[in-house]
């Protein structure tokens, strides 16, 4: 494998080079031959010029001295156009053009070589390298990709035999999580709820998969799942966590406040985030205007005095209903992904704000706001003042939009903050 990369990359060197030198090898005896072109083609001028003058003098239209003096500027000019260009100026513009073609033709390989030789990796490719990455990650205690997909080819055989195995769904759902798929982490822990149901960490997983699946958005079907995980255990950490982080988002601050108090009372003393969920209680309260009379010592945040109201603004939102169309019924099932967004008017088409939900449950309304952020740091609704609304459905669960999606947008673009929308999915992309 080695000695390929090392072909490869030889052969594009030398295309490199022949692009770069051959014109400056050739480029000078390319234009000695359009100068020697122009010069014939001005003395041919020239040439007819002088038979012309003299058909003149012998039909007496011009006297003698008027002949000998057109008669001589020609000669003139003959002359200097013969001896304009020098054979030696010529060579040395063409002696030019191939000392730069060296130049490129020395110069290119060098700074390659040069460059991979501080930036890259010579031995990433060499077979004897990976094995060694591979075996020092299982020293690690990790897995290499090739032991995962291993593994997750076994256990999609062991379900395929088991399909009442609680455990094996369990395992395959922890392994697909590992290897960021989600979504089929989503469908095995689905399994796993049917198999063993009303079990507060199978359905709080549930819910963090499909979290994960939505492009890390918390949408209403997680929030209800992790709220049915607490009515089954209060003390579920990770429901606590997940609906304290949607509370803030939400800029719902003292319920997002309360779900972490109920965290720190169940997660353990040593636990490595509790330093920084209890400032973010200390700073949930103070930002709901409220005091913590029970801040534990040592941490940052309101020290005591007057705490000030804040007024949190509402986020941003556009709200309707999505419906099917007649003509696209028939081509739709249950469990299909259906996506609702809002993208700019103009410019990128990257939704400022989405949700994802199951076809089952439509009609569905809606409400997109600015805190449904695609991607840290990306556009929100707030950035916006008006919006295309619209919705997918996909088979495949993509976000990204492919051949054979349902869709539907509504025709003109909304102001931000509009309700009652009404987006229907009728047509094949």
């Amino acid at each position: 494998m080695q000695t390929t990369f090392i072909i490869i990359s030889v052969v594009f060197c030398l295309i490199a080079m022949a692009a770069a030198a051959l014109p400056l090898w050739f480029g000078g005896r390319t234009a000695g031959e359009d100068e020697e072109k122009r010069r014939e083609t001005i003395l041919a001028i020239l040439r007819q010029q002088a038979a012309d003058l003299e058909k003149e003098r012998e039909a007496g239209r011009i006297d003698v001295d008027e002949y000998e003096e057109s008669r001589s500027e020609l000669e003139r000019r003959v002359i200097e156009e013969t001896t304009r260009h020098s054979g030696t100026a010529e060579a040395g513009q063409s002696r030019t053009g191939k000392i730069l073609a060296v130049v490129c033709a020395v110069i290119i390989p060098c700074v390659a070589a040069f460059g991979y030789l501080m930036l890259g990796r010579f031995d990433a490719m060499d077979p004897a390298f990976l094995r060694m990455v591979e075996q020092q990650q299982k020293l690690a205690g990790g897995h290499s990709q090739a032991d995962m997909a291993k593994s997750i080819e076994k256990l999609v055989e062991r379900v395929k035999e088991h399909a009442d195995d609680p455990n094996g769904w369990y395992m395959l759902a922890n392994s697909y999580a590992a290897m960021g798929n989600w979504d089929d982490a989503y469908k095995a822990f689905q399994e796993v709820n049917r198999l063993v149901p009303d079990n507060a960490n199978i359905v709080a997983d549930m819910a963090d998969m499909l979290a994960a699946a939505s492009g890390k958005v918390i949408t209403a079907e997680v929030v209800q799942m992790l709220e049915h995980a607490l009515e089954l255990d209060p003390n579920q950490w990770k429901a606590l966590a997940l609906l304290a982080i949607n509370a803030w988002d939400g800029q719902q601050f003292l319920k997002a406040a309360d779900y972490w108090e109920r965290l720190v009372a169940v997660v353990p003393p040593d636990y490595p985030d509790l330093d920084s969920i209890k400032k973010n209680i200390v700073e949930a309260r103070r930002l709901a205007g409220v005091a913590d009379p029970n801040a534990a010592p040592g941490v940052e945040g309101f020290q005591g005095g007057e705490v000030p109201t804040v007024k949190v603004a509402p986020a941003a939102h556009v709200s309707g209903t999505v419906t099917l169309g007649d003509a696209v019924k028939s081509k739709v099932k249950p469990d299909d992904a259906v996506f609702i967004y809002a993208r700019p008017v103009s410019g990128s088409k990257m939704p400022v704000a989405f949700i994802r939900i199951k076809a089952s449950e439509l009609p569905y309304s809606f409400k997109l706001t600015s805190d449904m952020t695609v991607a840290m740091g990306s556009s929100t609704l707030a950035d916006a003042e008006e919006v295309i609304v619209g919705a997918r459905i996909s088979r495949a669960g993509n976000f990204m939009p492919q051949e054979g999606d349902l869709e539907g947008e509504i025709a003109t673009p909304v102001k931000v903050g509009s309700d009652g929308l009404a987006v229907t999915v009728d047509r094949v992309r």
